[in-house]
């Protein structure tokens, strides 16, 4: 009789979960794009961790996930497939396919706004698309612009799946081809891009549309979108305050119009908006993606590098000023791309699309944790800023 209690009492300790471990349910999970593989790589952080591989193939166009975004208010989480042209919708949970949209050429880079569920995407480069077929779930365009890269896209979302809600372009005051960069403003009133092509910064009002713009160039007094050379190209913006913004600038330059990678702070509440300051790293650095920690006033910049010249540095920011804390380069890091930083600032991650690895740093001082190796080509990634309980 005894035996029998204490069996009864182990069962009923394991069907009400009692005897569960955090690790069965509690989940951190980190998406990455490996745009070479069609896929996004779903990791438990910060073990790093395999969950699950999810195929992002819904085109015929060579599908290409670059760019993810993650609503943990609403559970859902997206992705751009630069190659078919779409954004693709899934369930942050389950990690579910629920809808696609087709948005045009080149799809970049997007923001998101949970409150009101809806994003904006950017596109990235021109040049012909092609067909659309094997698309499911994508309807047809109307007045969107599919073909040209300077236009902005806007998009709601609910649980059904996505339509389309604004674009801007050419039309609207979008001169600049390669709009990739793009964020909210503080209240969610504006969006902010800028064009590679152009180093051309833009504002444009979601309240009555309009659109300020002007140069990014160090050479502003006189120049045109259409002048040469590009110097800048902007890569990404971050929003740092309710005035604030930087920008990543890959400066790849060539000859006599070379200058040196760097972040440039703005204040898009002046009007016009305003250059704060600069921060110059060096002529091999070619910083690309950025952002902004959870927790305190600093930012997190990838160098992409050339000839050893790639890693990670960490900058300070206040009003007027960036300050340097650290940086880690190691002449094996090679074309590094995406970054993302945890919900209480103590781990970033980094994809390596040269050595097709993920580098896990500490947020603190630089230092390599950890490194996994991926498929070919990984771009974007995005990490949970809070414990999942109940996640797949």
């Amino acid at each position: 009789m005894k035996n029998y209690l204490i069996l009864l009492l182990v069962l009923v300790c394991f069907s009400c979960g009692i005897f569960d471990t955090k690790e069965n349910t509690e989940i951190q999970k980190l998406y990455v794009c490996v745009q070479g593989e069609n896929q996004v790589a779903i990791y438990n952080t910060p073990n790093l961790s395999l969950l699950k591989l999810i195929d992002v193939d819904f085109s015929d166009e060579g599908n290409m996930p670059h760019f993810v975004v993650l609503d943990e208010i609403n559970n859902y989480w997206f992705v751009t497939g630069m190659g078919g042209g779409y954004v693709a919708q899934f369930n942050l949970l389950t990690d579910e396919f629920i809808d696609t949209i087709a948005v045009g050429i080149n799809p970049a880079l997007m923001t998101i706004d949970p409150i009101n569920k809806k994003l904006f995407c950017s596109r990235m480069e021109m040049g012909g698309m092609g067909g659309m077929g094997g698309m499911g779930g994508m309807g047809g365009m109307g007045g969107m612009d599919m073909m040209s890269s300077n236009v902005i896209t806007g998009i709601h979302y609910t649980k059904e799946g996505m339509v389309l809600a604004d674009e801007f372009n050419s039309n609207d005051g979008l001169q600049s081809e390669q709009l990739h960069a793009i964020t909210y403003d503080y209240n969610k009133e504006n969006i902010i891009t800028a064009s590679m092509s152009d180093d051309w910064l833009y504002k444009i009002s979601l309240i009555d549309n309009s659109i300020d713009n002007l140069s990014m160039h160090p050479l502003s007094d006189g120049y045109e979108i259409s002048n040469e050379p590009k110097l800048l190209t902007p890569i990404q913006v971050v929003l740092l305050n309710d005035s604030l913004i930087a920008l990543s600038c890959n400066a790849p330059g060539d000859g006599d119009g070379k200058l040196n990678g760097q972040v440039q702070m703005w204040n898009i509440n002046t009007e016009p908006m305003s250059k704060v300051v600069t921060y110059e790293f060096n002529v091999l650095s070619l910083p690309w993606h950025l952002i902004k920690s959870p927790l305190e006033d600093d930012i997190f910049v990838v160098l992409r590098g050339d000839s050893g010249e790639g890693g990670v540095a960490r900058l300070a920011f206040n009003e007027e000023s960036f300050i340097f804390k650290w940086e880690y380069r190691n002449v094996l890091f090679d074309t590094f791309h995406g970054i993302t930083i945890d919900g209480i600032g103590e781990y970033i991650y980094v994809t390596s699309a040269g050595e097709n690895k993920l580098y896990q740093f500490s947020a603190s001082n630089g230092a390599l944790i950890d490194e996994i190796q991926l498929g070919m080509n990984p771009g974007g990634l995005s990490v949970m800023q809070s414990i999942c309980i109940g996640c797949e």
